[in-house]
């Protein structure tokens, strides 16, 4: 009975220490997504009101997914927003784990995070379903509503002030922006001849050639960035 009792009081400890804590961080996370999905669309309108006058044919286009998923479409990019329901920490060894105020609180090195994925365009409005997609950016929200992004180019080092940076809608504004300069400024690049001398019937079927899906030149996980320096 005393083993039961002492695993009873474990577990009630952990529900008080930790789950309490993890459903402060998914209610700021999720409110954070709401508040970045506001954003998104009054981009999306304000670039869409400006390109008609330059060129129509040139899509801009918000498209909400379901209560974790929205997307962007400018050009010949989509961003995808997605807002993972689970909270996450880290590795001891991990850079952010390294921060004062996580060893000063461990309760803040549990995240709530959002990944922004670009794709081509056509990718998707083709189901070419082996193109691969590039991982911009990962923000990281905890319970205090601080965040901090690690990704692809500036946004590999613009947010990462996890004491300073505080969620508000011009910061989650200027995320998505540099998002979409980041993704922009990645162009496709065409595979080498020798490398689509054969394709199978099966990526023929579907749409699948390499001849015409190449590859983002310019996408750099944060840590090869790092290693690479």
């Amino acid at each position: 009975m005393d083993l039961e009792k002492g695993a009873l009081e474990h577990i009630l400890r952990q529900l008080k220490e930790k789950a309490g804590i993890k459903q402060l961080v998914y209610r700021n996370t999720l409110k954070a997504f709401e508040q970045m999905r506001d954003q998104g669309r009054q981009i999306s309108d304000e670039l869409r009101e400006i390109v008609n006058q330059m060129d129509s044919s040139i899509a801009i286009e918000y498209e909400e997914l379901g209560e974790f998923e929205f997307r962007l479409k400018f050009g010949g990019d989509i961003l995808i927003f997605y807002m993972q329901s689970n909270i996450i920490t880290f590795k001891d060894d991990f850079p952010l784990m390294q921060r004062p105020s996580i060893a000063e609180d461990p309760s803040r090195r549990y995240f709530g995070h959002i990944t922004i994925y670009n794709f081509l365009a056509d990718s998707i409005k083709y189901s070419r379903l082996n193109d691969p997609g590039y991982l911009i950016a990962r923000m990281l929200i905890n319970k205090e509503n601080h965040f901090y992004v690690e990704g692809s180019g500036q946004l590999n080092f613009l947010f990462q002030d996890l004491e300073q940076n505080l969620i508000t809608s011009d910061w989650l504004r200027l995320i998505i922006e540099k998002s979409m300069s980041e993704a922009m400024d990645k162009d496709l690049i065409g595979a080498n001849y020798p490398d689509i001398r054969f394709i199978t019937l099966k990526q023929k079927l579907n749409q699948n050639l390499v001849a015409i899906r190449g590859e983002k030149i310019g996408f750099q996980l944060s840590t090869e960035d790092k290693n690479n320096a």
